[in-house]
């Protein structure tokens, strides 16, 4: 069926092809932070392995990096206790709890794209390009201390519950990387992040003056850069 089609298209995208090539999560991700299911989308393949490369590789590249380290360190889960963490731990959780109620928010009003590019951004911008590379030498050095196990447990939340909210449009990956994460701490006893309870929002982590302090940093780090 898939040749019959292929022939049919002639010079057109092969649906086929691409899924084989980039995965039903990425075509979907691409089609959906692009538009929403009832508006007209221009196809383009290149779109779908920019998101494969730019979101599914940044969110994978994190996993490792978290993956690499808790594994040294024999990360099984444990709290640290609310004194250790610090004012980036308390940072991206504040940005995680906003993003929660955001999502939350827009699947309940059927706007599934604006769920997709929050999800995206916040990967990307605040937990990738920032908080990882804000915090990555506490994960490699140092003694296993409640410094360190602030640092996994806060990467360990924002991670799993990105799987959480992003499982609606990415499926496959979202339940793999949440099976993986959970398999090591077993806090929960789902079999599928399809199965567990969608995050739930916490106002007390949200501190929007933490948020402007940071918001003010990261433009102030991206001027210097730039000159």
């Amino acid at each position: 069926q898939g040749n019959k089609m292929s022939k049919r298209l002639g010079n057109a995208v092969d649906p086929f092809e691409t899924l084989g090539k980039y995965g039903p999560d990425a075509t979907r991700w691409y089609m959906i932070s692009n538009a929403n299911p009832w508006d007209n989308l221009k196809f383009n393949i290149d779109g779908v392995a920019e998101s494969q490369r730019r979101f599914f590789g940044t969110l994978h590249n994190t996993y490792s990096f978290f993956a690499l380290y808790a594994n040294l360190d024999n990360y099984t889960g444990e709290e640290p206790g609310s004194e250790a963490y610090t004012d980036s731990d308390q940072w991206i959780l504040s940005r995680l709890n906003s993003l929660i109620a955001f999502v939350d928010e827009a699947y309940d009003e059927y706007e599934p794209t604006r769920a997709a590019r929050a999800i995206q951004n916040f990967t990307i911008d605040d937990l990738s390009n920032w908080y990882v590379r804000l915090c990555r030498r506490r994960f490699w050095k140092g003694d296993y201390q409640s410094d360190k196990i602030s640092a996994y447990q806060t990467l360990y939340t924002c991670m799993a519950t990105i799987a959480k909210l992003g499982a609606p449009i990415a499926p496959f990956f979202m339940d793999r990387l949440y099976l993986d994460l959970n398999s090591v701490t077993k806090k929960e006893t789902f079999e599928s992040v399809h199965l567990a309870e969608f995050p739930i929002f916490d106002e007390n982590f949200v501190d929007k003056s933490l948020e402007r302090k940071m918001e003010a940093a990261q433009t102030i780090s991206s001027l210097v850069l730039s000159l």
